[in-house]
């Protein structure tokens, strides 16, 4: 049993002396010696700026292939599902907004809250995008507006007073244009912040029809006969295989 054992031990000692000497044979000072399983940590799928032509300190020629992550020409438009999304908005925020509103890096623009006034929702009415408009509503602003757009929402209901209402859609707000609505939603507005963070362009044109509703108006009869207006909704339905 003792000679059994002593085996054992001798085998076991002489092991990690082998092991030792191997992991310290190594001459990059930085390596981890010798690589157990080297696929668990070294992952063969495309990664964005690596060198494929380097493997373990070595370059590989068969290996190199240009890189996936390349910058596009210049003058290339970006593919989207939705063209909307893409285009930019022309209407700067206003100045100090940076300061106040935490728009940095932004462009501005003195005029273009009146300007705003008569972009057109280039968004077709229908009744699935009055209920997405109604759902993101629930979602980013029914917490301060209200689920009736009275600007009794929770936040100013449950503050004791902390948190003044914001103007009631139906009441101070029941002429505010679309796209002035758009706009406040794009850049903030008194106390509002930016939403253009959490809802994509598509989105707060959408949440901008169920506004209008709370407003009291008819989405469906706003008439779209802006030239520009037009070309993005041909253009969407381009994109959308319609």
């Amino acid at each position: 049993m003792n000679k059994r054992f002593k085996t054992i031990t001798i085998m076991a000692v002489s092991g990690l002396i082998l092991g030792s000497i191997a992991t310290s044979c190594q001459s990059d000072p930085n390596s981890p010696g010798v690589e157990y399983m080297p696929d668990m940590y070294r992952s063969p799928a495309i990664e964005a700026y690596v060198d494929y032509g380097l493997v373990k300190e070595r370059i590989v020629d068969s290996l190199k292939r240009d890189n996936p992550s390349l910058v596009p020409p210049n003058g290339t438009v970006p593919y989207s599902a939705n063209i909307l999304n893409d285009i930019t908005y022309e209407h700067g925020a206003p100045f100090g907004f940076d300061v106040s509103h935490g728009l940095y890096g932004f462009d501005f623009d003195s005029t273009g809250y009146d300007d705003a006034a008569s972009d057109v929702n280039p968004i077709a009415y229908s009744e699935s995008v009055k209920k997405e408009g109604k759902v993101l509503y629930g979602q980013f602003c029914i917490h301060c507006h209200g689920a009736k757009g009275d600007g009794q929402g929770s936040v100013v209901t449950n503050s004791n007073g902390a948190y003044p209402p914001p103007p009631a859609y139906g009441k101070q707000l029941k002429d505010k244009p679309a796209g002035q609505i758009f706009y406040s939603m794009t850049y903030g507005k008194g106390l509002m912040g930016s939403h253009a963070s959490q809802l994509t362009k598509e989105e707060r044109w959408k949440v901008v029809y169920h506004v209008q509703i709370l407003q009291g108006k008819d989405p469906a009869a706003v008439v779209v006969d802006s030239v520009a207006t037009t070309v993005v909704v041909e253009e969407l339905k381009i994109v959308e295989g319609h």
